[in-house]
């Protein structure tokens, strides 16, 4: 049997040829697998020997180290469509993961900033980098995040051609190589402006990149995990307890700062790029809360402190 890097490399290469996916979501698979092999491996375990008990101590030992049950989801999906595609190739004759339920993920509400964190963050990021390119990047970066909620992916791996002009709509493309239109404001469409003004004066090299955020990385972008480290260093700039604060959390303060002005769920799901309502219901709870401040507010009886006790009709 080939090795693990060998049959990685397959079936990579049959799921992107087949599935259309794209690059970033390439990028996670075959990182998935890298932790599972070498898991496997300190366990002593041949690829072609791995049995349904060894998948569930690598899960028990993810769950272990604290992984989020998005994180265990999407590598259980990994793995199990690894082992489904070396079957189909006859490099096994039995699946070990055919008897393994999905991994069910608790629907929770995500944790998001308000306006006023959302605003010092904002102001924090002009502030911080080596240089004033810098400076002007992150300010960019964080303007376009919060304008148009999309993912991080997406973000940093942004061209530059799609800034040609005043672009009131971006085109992005998203999971499963999708695009989507998004809607850039005035302020993100300056920042961005103000940047690469910055960049073509002190970086020619990197002025001429197709990418909006170039980088010296393998991707010759800006990666994720730089700008998380980016919005750590921001977060501490503005005063917030940079644990708390992610990408994804200005990714759902966009949603739900959306959602508490009026606009429609649906819009917001198009917006963020769900392919399921279902995915963007979880912002309903700003709705909840709304509501409740609503009743206690206007409610006569509310306003008088009484209690409302349920009657029989």
């Amino acid at each position: 049997m080939k090795n693990s890097d060998s049959l990685s490399s397959n079936f990579l290469l049959s799921i992107v040829t087949e599935k259309n996916m794209s690059l970033n979501t390439a990028s996670s698979y075959s990182a998935d697998l890298k932790i599972f092999f070498r898991f496997i491996k300190q366990e002593n375990v041949d690829i072609g020997m791995v049995k349904k008990s060894d998948i569930g101590k690598f899960f028990q030992s993810q769950r272990q180290d604290g992984f989020s049950d998005n994180t265990v989801s999407r590598r259980l999906s990994t793995i199990k469509q690894f082992f489904k595609f070396m079957v189909r190739e006859s490099y096994l004759d039995r699946n070990p993961c055919e008897d393994i339920k999905n991994f069910k993920k608790n629907k929770t509400i995500p944790g998001f900033l308000s306006e006023e964190e959302v605003l010092r963050i904002l102001n924090a990021a002009s502030l911080v980098g080596r240089d004033n390119t810098e400076r002007t990047r992150n300010k960019a970066l964080i303007e376009i995040l919060y304008a148009s909620g999309m993912r991080v992916s997406e973000l940093v791996s942004l061209r530059k051609s799609i800034f040609t002009g005043s672009p009131e709509l971006i085109l992005i493309r998203g999971k499963g190589n999708k695009e989507r239109m998004v809607p850039i404001s005035k302020i993100a469409l300056s920042a961005t402006k103000k940047y690469l003004t910055e960049l073509k004066k002190t970086n020619i090299g990197f002025y001429k990149s197709d990418f909006l955020f170039p980088s010296r990385s393998k991707n010759g972008h800006l990666n994720r995990e730089r700008f998380f480290l980016i919005i750590k260093e921001i977060a501490n700039n503005a005063g917030l307890n940079a644990q708390y604060i992610s990408p994804h959390k200005i990714r759902h303060a966009f949603a739900s700062h959306l959602l508490s002005n009026g606009a429609d769920l649906r819009v917001i799901q198009t917006l963020l790029g769900h392919k399921n309502l279902s995915t963007t219901e979880i912002y309903t709870h700003v709705l909840d809360e709304k509501i409740i401040k609503s009743v206690q507010e206007n409610h006569p009886f509310a306003k008088k402190s009484f209690k409302y006790l349920k009657t029989n009709h």
